[in-house]
């Protein structure tokens, strides 16, 4: 067996383990992600339903000047009757009176609908607020939940580290620094067994003097192909 084997197998162990810490810490991230994503959009379903709510009475109001408007204008046209001295003059006013009011009770009519969609849109902001309060209080137990598993992963992922440094320690720094580059490339195992007479990674065949050199522990050499550092499974084997 390669004398720096066995650290090396200890130290991709060790970076094993932090990495299943990295991917749980990531995972509850994601959720946390996903319950914030939830409430953004229950605020905005509000903040729209509140826009309509204010855009439908501002139609209202606007309405009911128009409406006031008219009714004002009616009257006045009513005070003129008296002032006019002509059948003619009263028929032309009469006429415009009848006119008048068909648009009075139209304009009524649209007022009253816009009223009843301003009740509609109060409502519906009603319940999408009130979506909104039943989410959050729903993902105040699901974050506590997170919150406290994202704190024991941390601790854990803090003596994972620990861990990984002292064994890096212990390694030769040339054949620490090659483990390095292909750890950081690739984030999965980078220390792999011969499989026979191929790499165990990427099961290109390799030279037999170098598996050779491979099985008598001379050397940690790497895969032509795929780059790994290969050993003798039977020292794999043995350190297991």
């Amino acid at each position: 067996m390669h004398p720096d084997l066995q650290k090396l197998l200890d130290l991709q162990a060790k970076d094993l383990t932090l990495l299943d810490v990295d991917v749980r810490l990531k995972a509850i991230a994601g959720q946390v992600t996903d319950l914030d994503e939830a409430m953004t959009r229950g605020r905005h379903e509000v903040e729209a339903a509140r826009r309509r709510v204010e855009e439908a009475t501002k139609r209202r109001e606007e309405l009911e000047k128009i409406i006031e408007a008219q009714r004002a204008m009616q009257e006045r046209r009513r005070s003129r009757i008296e002032q006019v001295r002509t059948a003619r003059e009263v028929q032309a006013l009469m006429t415009e009176m009848d006119l008048a009011r068909s648009v009075l009770a139209r304009q009524e009519g649209d007022w009253l609908k816009q009223a009843e969609a301003v009740q509609q849109h109060e409502q519906a902001t009603a319940a999408a607020a009130e979506r909104l309060a039943t989410l959050e209080a729903e993902q105040t137990i699901e974050r506590q939940r997170l919150d406290e598993e994202s704190a024991t992963l941390a601790a854990e992922r803090a003596e994972a580290l620990a861990a990984r440094e002292a064994s890096a320690g212990a390694v030769d720094r040339t054949l620490r620094a090659r483990y390095d580059r292909l750890w950081t490339s690739r984030t999965t195992a980078v220390v792999i067994p011969l499989r026979g007479d191929a790499c165990g990674a990427c099961y290109t065949s390799v030279p037999r003097n170098r598996r050779t050199q491979i099985r008598a522990g001379v050397l940690i050499e790497g895969c032509e192909a795929c780059g790994v550092l290969l050993y003798s499974a039977a020292d794999g084997d043995l350190r297991e």
